[in-house]
């Protein structure tokens, strides 16, 4: 379960709007893999996080390609299905946390969410050409992975839209979806964009981890906020067509599916 669970994380790694880290929360994982990276030297929980790991990278390779066409050919559509996952996952995740929420907390969860959201709004860029790899611009596609890392542990908030923000989340996504033997040496910046996102995802942990144990029920509050907000955000409202509606109903009502299958494995 835990490698499914890293799977799907790396899948929604590619979805602006969406965080890893709420994947990890809605499939009542958060808090185990937390523990298992900030107690990384025993046994068992380097076999976790190697089925963890093993799963965001295939998630991530597996789905590149085929997420950059699902949002060439359905755009609206990828966004509901996506968007809908999460709604109908929140009221299982609300009930297992047992918790009523701080209302401030929550709020301020999705003024967060709308805040990135505005400041990351920009047109889809498509990559023709590639930057030269140097050691500079390695350790700084590094770095930005290390960013992304970060964010995509922390549940409510999307790496990929922070990325979007910054600057490299086009390059990153292209250098995935055209990854052969033509392009082998994508693999060079790729492999440090990986291995600063476990570094991120280290650090990422540790201070949600903190917050967990200290402040449970204000961060679970901000959790929920920022979940909720990233879900509703994503939604292609301003795009959608009338004649389409019906289309839309359906891939609405099949991410419900979706969710109701994925709870009989939780």
């Amino acid at each position: 379960m835990i490698f499914f669970t890293g799977f799907l994380v790396g899948v929604v790694s590619l979805i602006p709007g969406i965080s890893g880290g709420t994947i990890l929360v809605l499939m009542k994982k958060y808090e185990q893999v937390s523990l298992a990276i900030t107690n990384f030297k025993k046994k068992e929980n380097k076999i976790l996080l190697l089925f963890l790991i093993l799963g965001i990278f295939l998630g991530t390779i597996t789905f590149a390609r085929i997420v950059e066409l699902l949002f060439y050919f359905i755009p609206n559509s990828t966004l509901i299905l996506f968007s809908g996952l999460v709604l109908f996952s929140i009221p299982d995740l609300i009930k297992a946390e047992k918790i009523k929420p701080n209302y401030f907390w929550f709020i301020f969860g999705i003024v967060i969410i709308c805040i990135i959201s505005c400041i990351s709004s920009q047109p889809v860029t498509v990559i023709t050409e590639y930057p030269k790899i140097t050691l500079l611009f390695l350790i700084l596609f590094a770095f930005f992975g290390m960013i992304d890392g970060f964010f995509t542990i922390l549940p409510g908030i999307s790496g990929s839209m922070i990325m979007m923000i910054i600057g490299p989340y086009f390059l990153y996504k292209s250098y995935l979806a055209n990854l052969n033997f033509q392009n082998i040496l994508f693999c060079i910046p790729l492999l440090c964009y990986f291995l600063g996102d476990i570094c991120g995802f280290y650090l990422g942990s540790k201070v949600s981890l903190y917050f967990l144990k200290k402040h449970h029920k204000k961060f679970m509050s901000l959790v929920f906020g920022m979940v909720i907000m990233s879900a509703i955000i994503i939604l292609p409202i301003s795009s959608m067509q009338l004649n389409k509606i019906i289309i839309y109903i359906i891939v609405f009502l099949l991410s419900f599916i979706i969710c109701q299958i994925l709870n009989l494995f939780k």
